[in-house]
């Protein structure tokens, strides 16, 4: 099985050494990794450049013409891979030796699966572990492992990739995009061996509660959602909302044009769901830009007729009252 790394850089001169010879390290070594730069201004390329002259296997970078941002960077990369199995790597992790090695296991013992997904220690920016995982947090607050969808955990088989690359353009993330396609197609295995650190600082891209170094608690998480329903302007989270979805939705019609037949029926009944969703959306969207009582009354009223069980339920129907 040939193994390829997508990695997406931007300024990442600080930690990316460690994470190349991380590579370098496994007890199966990649055969190619695939780096894109988002314009650096540091000594990114410079030691990439370097690294590719002694690697022990292939390293091919590129620098884009243009800032394409954090998902479009990652969906420039995993363009170029030509692995059956592709990892995913952000530049200022460490991996464990044994994680291509593992991973590889999971993916063989699982042929139905798309992505396959190992856990990660969480770190601070020195890269000292403070005795907690991504997915122990994700439990901790309450979530199931539907909300684990970090890229830098995946690997991702090339049968996925085939059908539902390129991310368009306006995608928030690349990871939700790959694991929202893998969790539709109840194609997603999560591994639970820790097998790499995640390193927490201030340039992270990731806000996630279950990302913090300090113990999550179902309580912190419900505050949370209480913050954020008093600091968002509701009918801008909505519109966003229905934005990714459309895009994901469109996304799914055009897999189905080049995706085995196999996958047919699910990805017919995964366009269909989020279709549904699309309309319950578009009618949030009218309800949030009434006035507090016809506001009031058209929640209450979608509630009733099980709109809201498309959309998160009650908290979704709370948030929409608040306007």
């Amino acid at each position: 099985m040939k193994i390829a790394i997508a990695m997406a850089t931007y300024n990442g001169a600080q930690y990316i050494q460690e994470q190349l010879q991380s590579f370098v390290d496994q007890t199966r070594q990649p055969d190619e990794l695939i780096i894109t730069d988002d314009c650096s201004t540091d000594q990114t390329e410079a030691i990439v450049r370097e690294f590719a002259k002694i690697a022990p296997f292939t390293v091919e970078f590129q620098r884009n013409e243009k800032n394409l941002g954090y998902c479009g960077n990652f969906n420039a990369a995993l363009m170029k891979t030509t692995g059956a199995l592709v990892f995913l790597s952000d530049q200022d992790d460490v991996w464990f030796p044994e994680k291509i090695e593992h991973m590889i296991g999971v993916a063989e013992r699982n042929p139905d699966a798309l992505v396959v997904m190992n856990d990660a220690a969480l770190t601070d920016g020195g890269l000292n572990e403070v005795g907690l995982t991504k997915a122990g947090q994700i439990r901790s607050a309450g979530f199931t492992m539907d909300s684990f969808v970090m890229g830098c955990c995946c690997a991702v088989r090339r049968e996925l990739l085939d059908f539902c690359l390129p991310i368009p353009a306006g995608v928030k993330g690349h990871d939700n995009w790959l694991v929202q396609f893998a969790d539709g197609l109840n194609a997603k295995v999560v591994d639970p061996v820790v097998l790499q650190y995640y390193r927490r600082h201030e340039s992270n891209e990731s806000q996630f509660i279950a990302n913090r170094t300090t113990k999550v608690t179902r309580t912190q998480m419900r505050w949370q959602s209480i913050k954020n329903l008093l600091k968002h302007t509701t009918s801008d989270q909505i519109r966003t909302q229905l934005e990714q979805s459309i895009l994901f939705a469109d996304g799914v019609a055009n897999a189905k044009l080049c995706a085995p037949a196999l996958y047919s029926s699910r990805l017919d009944l995964l366009e269909r769901r989020y279709r549904e969703l699309i309309s319950v959306t578009e009618q949030r969207l009218t309800i949030v830009n009434k006035n507090f009582l016809p506001r009031s009354i058209s929640v209450f009223r979608m509630l009733l007729s099980g709109g809201y069980s498309k959309a998160n339920g009650y908290r979704s129907a709370i948030r929409d009252v608040l306007g």
